[in-house]
């Protein structure tokens, strides 16, 4: 439980009391030779494991690594310190655990980059595919990323400064722990993915900004992430491996590296010599200083992965939502009928119909025009062939999973039921009538962040950047999700705000993850409220499905 608020906290210095450390007055002259072990996400030998559906998805984002730089140069601040508070805030909001500047050791330049070979297949499905979607501005994202994609691999350019992101590793789940099947051994492929999805959209942002910028993944990069990591001070090299002050050596990393001139952290003390107030002292042990604390920074400390960071066990449940669905008769109503569609066809006027084109409505933000790009390529990958035999048929052994591997991944809040045929839409987005593949669902929460949502109000560059966040969120992790499910024999798509051929708020009442609101048509969470967005996997995997909450709930919620 969160006892310290966070409102008095500045974003840029994160959740853990890294200001509280004692650091050296200058760069380290000489970097320790810090080792650079090869990531590969594949486990052929383990077809069960999750790293396997992983790898498409870290291929696309080292595809999306460079980009091409705003031509004009944005009017930011000179002063190299609010740059680099500015960045660590941004990093900070996509969720990163730790966020450290360094200037550019020449030391951590590696003489041979690393390439991940699974880019190749990737690159030349961006520029040979095509997509269904008829999402505002996605011809343009398609082109920019078929450009990316065509362009050849350069040496590493005058990069005078490096963004370092560390990914902090959760509990490792415990074998024989429900639902573990799945994401045994999976931490430093979970701490790459989710640093890397970090690192792609602070590179992007950069380059929108009008400097360049390149990113630096495990499995593609032309630096080595540890010696970053030291000179930013994020860790330091003690007994042979990397130490992060809390966290210890179970983390990954990313690095963004850029022209743009920034404030550099300076190194960390060995850990023998820091205060023991900062590392175990009261900011530690209860958060005083507003962040996470000893016993907050993991949520699955103490709870089954299975269970989620919620505790939705506590919650009453029913056996048919209190919502009353005359199922028989709810219409099938085509895509072209989504709010985003009518707004893109001039049915609300010319004037939203303007602010439609090209995606001027998202991209008018840099925060969210950077995240829209990741967002673009991954729908490439939310819907795919089978590529095994189904091997999986006990539905509550497959329900346990399947939630264990969202909350692992960083789902919020994840729930399974049935896909009934009047949650899809008659037709798709190019008028073609859709036959419902899939009779299973499993409906994901992003939560959009109370801090972000206490301080937005609604029609503000935030508000479109939070809304973005977390629908890059979910296509990551469910279309891993999804992938995993096509490896394991069963189709399966992930439905993003992109690409999705399901109404998902039914679905979510229909999974127990929160009751219709008076608000409008939004479904509000017991644990969220409205602070949410949601994604879905339709699948055919046979799942044991959660109950719907008690209406009763509803009225708690919103008073």
């Amino acid at each position: 439980m969160k006892i310290f608020s966070s409102k008095s906290r500045p974003v840029h210095l994160g959740a853990f009391p890294l200001e509280k450390l004692r650091r050296r007055d200058a760069p380290l002259s000489h970097l320790p030779d810090v080792p650079f072990p090869a990531l590969v996400m594949a486990r052929p030998d383990t077809p069960e494991s999750i790293v396997n559906a992983m790898g498409p998805f870290q291929a696309m984002m080292d595809v999306l690594r460079v980009g091409r730089v705003n031509p004009v140069q944005a009017d930011i601040p000179s002063d190299p310190e609010l740059r680099a508070q500015h960045l660590k805030a941004f990093g900070y909001y996509i969720d990163a655990s730790m966020m450290g500047v360094c200037a550019l050791p020449a030391q951590a330049r590696l003489t041979i980059p690393r390439r991940n070979p699974d880019t190749g297949v990737l690159a030349r499905d961006l520029r040979e595919r095509q997509t269904k979607t008829l999402a505002a501005g996605v011809d343009v994202i398609m082109a920019n990323l078929r450009d990316a994609a065509s362009a050849p691999v350069t040496a590493l350019p005058d990069h005078t400064h490096a963004l370092v992101i560390l990914m902090a590793y959760p509990r490792d789940p415990k074998r024989g722990e429900p639902g573990s099947d799945w994401i045994m051994d999976a931490q430093a492929e979970r701490a790459c993915l989710r640093a890397t999805e970090n690192a792609t959209v602070l590179a992007e942002y950069i380059r929108q900004l009008g400097f360049d910028a390149r990113v630096h993944s495990p499995t593609t990069s032309d630096v080595n992430l540890g010696t970053c990591a030291v000179a930013a001070g994020l860790a330091v090299w003690e007994n042979g491996a990397l130490h992060a002050p809390w966290i210890g050596p179970r983390f990954g990393l990313a690095v963004v590296t850029t022209d743009m001139v920034l404030a550099p952290d300076m190194p960390l003390v060995p850990l023998a010599d820091q205060p023991a107030a900062a590392l175990k002292g009261l900011h530690w042990q209860i958060g005083t200083h507003g962040g996470v604390s000893a016993r907050s920074h993991d949520p699955f400390a103490r709870r089954d992965y299975v269970a989620g960071p919620h505790p939705f066990e506590t919650l009453k449940r029913v056996d048919d939502p209190t919502t009353y669905i005359d199922a028989p008769n709810v219409p099938r109503v085509p895509k072209r009928t989504d709010m985003f569609a009518r707004a893109q066809f001039g049915d609300m006027g010319p004037k939203v119909q303007d602010a439609m084109k090209g995606g001027h409505h998202v991209i008018k933000s840099a925060p969210s025009a950077a995240q829209r790009r990741l967002l673009g390529a991954l729908i490439l990958l939310q819907d795919g062939a089978v590529t095994g035999p189904a091997t999986s048929h006990d539905p509550a052994a497959n329900a346990a999973n399947l939630k264990a591997a969202s909350y692992f991944l960083g789902t919020d809040a994840a729930a399974l039921s049935a896909c009934p045929e009047w949650t899809w839409y008659s037709h798709d987005a190019t008028g073609t009538p859709i036959k419902p593949p899939h009779d299973q669902a499993l409906s994901m929460i992003i939560d959009q962040g109370f801090e972000t949502m206490e301080g937005a109000s609604g029609d503000d560059w935030i508000s479109v950047s939070q809304s973005m966040r977390a629908y890059l969120r979910f296509s990551l992790l469910g279309g891993v999700i999804s992938q995993h499910l096509r490896n394991l024999g069963f189709a399966a798509k992930a439905h993003t705000v992109m690409d999705g051929d399901v109404l998902q708020p039914p679905l979510l009442l229909l999974s127990g993850l929160g009751e219709v609101s008076r608000i409008g048509e939004v479904i509000l969470n017991p644990f969220l409220g409205p602070r949410l967005k949601s994604g879905v996997v339709t699948t055919t995997m046979p799942v044991a499905h959660d109950k719907p909450i008690d209406f009763g709930l509803q009225k708690f919620c919103e008073s």
